[in-house]
């Protein structure tokens, strides 16, 4: 009677353990678009740095002349890149901040804050190709490509 008892005490606790860390099917898409778009941040961050110094090689180069002003519009380019980036570092840890949880129990606020990530997404995706074209054309005018 007591191994019963006990096995029927073990199944109780470990299914209530696993149905309350059941996450909803909203939440888990929040997640996997949160993943994603941090996935994205963390392939362009590393860049930051290349791209600070092909800004300072450009400027090098910089004059009045027609090639000097190409010199120019690409660091133009690559220096909204960067801005761009530092920017949308701000606002999204203002939009998400580190410590808050997302949950699915307030639907309002859930949809709300869902309906934001998938703006994010659109942006970093903007911001990807940003970086990615602004340091290919620097690097192409420079010759290092």
């Amino acid at each position: 009677m007591k191994k019963i008892f006990l096995s029927l005490l073990i199944i109780t606790v470990t299914t209530s353990l696993f149905s309350c860390n059941e996450q909803p099917k909203e939440e888990k898409e929040f997640d996997a678009l949160m993943t994603k778009i941090i996935g994205v941040h963390d392939e362009v961050m590393p860049k930051m740095g290349e791209m600070s110094s092909l800004i300072k090689k450009l400027e090098a180069k910089v004059d009045t002349t027609a090639t000097g002003k190409k010199y120019a519009a690409a660091q133009e380019d690559v220096k909204g890149a960067y801005d761009f980036m530092m920017e949308w570092m701000g606002d999204f840890s203002k939009k998400f901040p580190h410590n808050e949880e997302v949950t699915s129990d307030n639907k309002e606020v859930f949809d709300t804050k869902m309906e934001m990530l998938k703006e994010e997404e659109v942006e970093v995706n903007e911001l990807k190709t940003k970086i990615n074209n602004s340091i290919e054309n620097a690097k192409k005018l420079l010759g290092e490509s």
